[in-house]
């Protein structure tokens, strides 16, 4: 009896994981991986077959910190806006983030927001806000979002009970996953609650200050199960570029000095901060030559690029690329079979061409706004493809499709 033919064959692949690069050809049969194996290891029949004539190939990126602004800013980008930019920048699923009008606060919103995603290429996962009173509501969905969104600092512009220390203590003792947006001192006081009441993960958002990645490896050090993130502008620019790039680069946490950005390097070194996330966050042109202008800034595209560039200059390696893009996300947030490319998860991968020298420019942006702030900079490193759920949604310099992406699962 004939085996099912795998409904496509990739061949001639050099796969980077978190354990080094290595040749490969692989199959995807009803959008996972079927076959991962060395060339020439798949004797079965395919479909359709590509051959990638060696391309450098990573598993698919995981970006856990990402605003798509639906409901309530679709002006700015909406899921299918937004999600052409991440698949044109390898990301294959995204955790977005809940501060919506209305916020993501209770059952009916999440509903109402699952409903808008079906327009995203990509998969999509949704972060919860944790407010202080709406314990019941996180409860109930507790167990289907990877976590919940706690807003503490001013520079966020959301008001929250939060700020009474005996509320948040309460809901660090839930043992509930969070991930904060923390600055500075706000940082300490909120570690030094964790230490006292915590007793499960909290994760510190778009880490800025060689200050607070110290006080990030003192609580690791101390037993606390606390983790950190870096985002591409805070890595890449400096308190120089915001003063080039005026309201194009202001963003919270604001932009550093260069020895918080050495500091941010060192994290990652080390393993302090344990992923690289976007926090992609649209504006349009005209809101940000207001008075004032929002902060935030858009990434989804353009971080892949930045990060082969750092890889070509020696600040990173390979594997500890995947490892902060894709397999640490996956793995801490507990998002089912997503990751790694092995034998039974989703068929997730982007094609690259680490060589390529590429000037980054506002043209080729897919972001509704249509700008990025390190236009103008030249880096090594292109997207050629990106394979989500075994389908091609971005190939050479053209979304395919429309729609499509699912809701990612959270595991046990």
């Amino acid at each position: 009896m004939m085996s099912q033919p795998a409904d496509l064959l990739l061949r001639h692949l050099r796969l980077a994981s978190p354990d080094g690069v290595q040749s490969v050809d692989l199959a995807v049969t009803a959008g996972r991986w079927s076959h991962v194996g060395a060339p020439g290891s798949y004797a079965g029949a395919a479909a359709a077959t590509y051959d990638a004539g060696g391309a450098l190939a990573l598993p698919g990126l995981i970006d856990v910190h990402t605003h798509f602004r639906e409901p309530g800013g679709e002006h700015k980008g909406t899921y299918a806006s937004e999600s052409r930019a991440a698949a044109a920048g390898g990301v294959t699923t995204v955790l977005t983030m809940p501060n919506t009008k209305p916020f993501t606060n209770s059952r009916a919103t999440l509903d109402r927001v699952r409903e808008l995603a079906r327009d995203s290429l990509i998969d999509v996962g949704f972060q919860f806000m944790a407010d202080g009173t709406n314990l019941a509501e996180m409860e109930a969905v507790a167990g289907t979002v990877p976590a919940f969104k706690l807003y503490l600092d001013r520079t966020t512009g959301i008001d929250s009970p939060l700020a009474d220390p005996e509320r948040l203590g309460a809901l660090l003792a839930t043992g509930l996953p969070f991930v904060a947006h923390a600055e500075g001192d706000t940082l300490d006081s909120l570690l030094n609650l964790h230490r006292r009441y915590g007793t499960g993960w909290l994760h510190i958002g778009h880490v800025a200050l060689a200050r607070e990645v110290e006080a990030l490896r003192a609580a690791r050090a101390a037993g606390q199960d606390v983790s950190g993130e870096a985002s591409p502008h805070h890595l890449f620019l400096d308190e120089d570029d915001a003063r080039r790039l005026g309201a194009l680069g202001d963003m919270r946490p604001t932009l550093k000095s260069a020895a918080d950005v050495a500091g941010l390097w060192a994290g990652l070194a080390d393993g302090t901060l344990e992923a690289i996330a976007t926090d992609h966050a649209p504006h349009l042109l005209a809101e940000k030559q207001g008075d004032p202008p929002p902060p935030g800034v858009p990434g989804l595209q353009t971080m892949l690029p930045l990060l082969l560039d750092a890889v070509a200059a020696g600040r990173l390696d390979l594997p500890a690329l995947v490892r902060l893009t894709s397999a640490w996300p996956a793995q801490r947030f507990r998002l089912a079979d997503k990751g790694a490319v092995r034998v039974g998860s989703h068929a997730d991968l982007v094609l690259v061409d680490p060589n390529a020298r590429v000037t980054i420019t506002n043209e080729e942006q897919l972001t509704k706004p249509g700008w990025t702030p390190f236009a103008g900079r030249q880096v090594r490193g292109r997207v050629l493809r990106t394979l989500r759920r075994g389908a091609w949604v971005y190939a050479d310099g053209q979304t395919v499709g429309a729609g499509g992406g699912e809701e990612v699962r959270v595991a046990p």
